[in-house]
């Protein structure tokens, strides 16, 4: 509503009100039963005839890095507004910066949005964790607006110097790891030592992009949708399979559902656990699907014990979850990330650590995550599987 009311060109917006019928109960801002299925003020106060807005250019930074907003002010009263507009920071700590004033811009008649300043810069974000920025119209406290930016370290440090082997990742995986000081990346040679293999299982005519869900509205799955479209399973060469056995930890970051469920059946039929299958992606943009998180050393300083939030960034329709047991004879696998969707009772298993003999792998299902909170995850997961190493 913010953007909408920000383009001035805008005349009026229409919101999905309720729904009508008991069965149909997904996408309004009332349930059928005309209750709320959120915190109404959320759209409320986007609504104020007077108010102040800091649209972030980001939501989350590396540490070092300064945050972007444009500033505007919004009037849809008619009448001026006075005095000052001021612009303030919370850091990780408590400590209160001010950041700037400016004197409220005036509006003419039937223009309702007014830019206060653009591409405002902070200064270098220093602290790890979360800067709550506040916006704040000295004439209207009513108006006023707030804005949480998520602020991670993407260097965290490794305890020593890494030699990390790569076999089958997909190219973003590649670009991530060069971006990590403290770990040298080569091409798994069989032979060679490494304190750590990642394998995304990729083979020749594996894709990772293809539709996922209901996108017209008019029926549960487009008639086109993965028609003639090969389904190629990943897999990890045995060659990686035997360095793991021999106790070279394993990192496999799985993101997509052919690369899961061959990777999943390969060490599922090596005892690291069972495996049936997964709960599936998302069935339609209004139904929704979701990841949640607990706290676990991989996730260290990253937002945990919640359903992935809009930090993350985290994107719905390459979700997915996979349905794992304890294998017989293998300790039981720890769940560190469970996915689940609308209609469904099944939750999966999006992100976990198990066990190749004493080895420890850990299998990633979950899409990527905004660029600085993925550097983080990836130093930490490379971290926790080099130090619980066996000796």
């Amino acid at each position: 509503m913010e953007n909408i009311r920000i383009c001035d060109e805008v005349d009026f917006a229409v919101i999905s009100g309720w729904e009508s019928t008991a069965i149909e109960n997904h996408s309004g801002i009332v349930d059928n039963l005309r209750n709320f299925k959120g915190d109404p003020d959320l759209i409320a106060s986007s609504l104020r005839p007077v108010r102040v807005i800091a649209k972030q250019h980001k939501l989350c930074y590396a540490v070092g890095e300064s945050a972007v907003f444009d500033l505007y002010l919004l009037n849809d009263t008619g009448r001026p507004v006075t005095g000052q507009v001021r612009f303030s920071m919370v850091d990780p700590g408590g400590k209160l910066t001010q950041l700037g004033s400016w004197a409220a811009p005036q509006t003419t008649r039937e223009v309702f949005s007014a830019p206060i300043q653009l591409a405002f810069s902070t200064p270098p974000l220093a602290r790890e964790g979360i800067y709550r920025f506040r916006l704040t119209a000295d004439a209207a406290p009513a108006a006023n607006f707030s804005r949480e930016i998520w602020v991670a370290n993407t260097q965290p440090g490794f305890h020593r110097k890494l030699s990390v082997g790569i076999s089958g990742v997909m190219p973003a995986v590649r670009h991530q790891l060069s971006q990590l000081n403290g770990i040298g990346v080569s091409d798994f040679t069989e032979g060679t030592h490494y304190d750590l293999i990642i394998s995304s299982g990729v083979v020749k005519g594996s894709r990772f992009e293809r539709p996922v869900g209901e996108e017209t509205g008019l029926e549960a799955q487009p008639p086109t949708a993965g028609k003639n479209e090969p389904h190629i399973p990943g897999h990890i060469q045995a060659e990686v399979l035997t360095a793991v056995r021999s106790g070279t930890p394993l990192l496999a970051i799985i993101p997509d559902d052919d690369l899961a469920d061959g990777v999943a059946k390969q060490l599922a039929d090596l005892g690291a656990f069972t495996y049936t299958g997964q709960v599936g992606d998302l069935r339609a943009p209004w139904m929704g699907n979701w990841l949640f998180v607990r706290e676990h050393p991989t996730f260290a300083a990253l937002p945990v014990n919640r359903a992935l939030g809009i930090h993350y960034q985290s994107p719905g329709k390459p979700s997915n979850g996979l349905l794992i047991d304890r294998a017989p004879g293998a300790p039981e696998a720890e769940v560190i990330m469970g996915y689940s969707r609308d209609h469904d009772r099944r939750i999966g298993a999006a992100s976990f650590v198990c066990k190749l003999g004493q080895t420890p792998v850990l299998v990633h299902r979950a899409p990527p995550f905004s660029e600085p909170l993925q550097q983080r995850w990836l130093g930490n997961t490379i971290t926790f599987l080099t130090q619980t190493t066996p000796a």
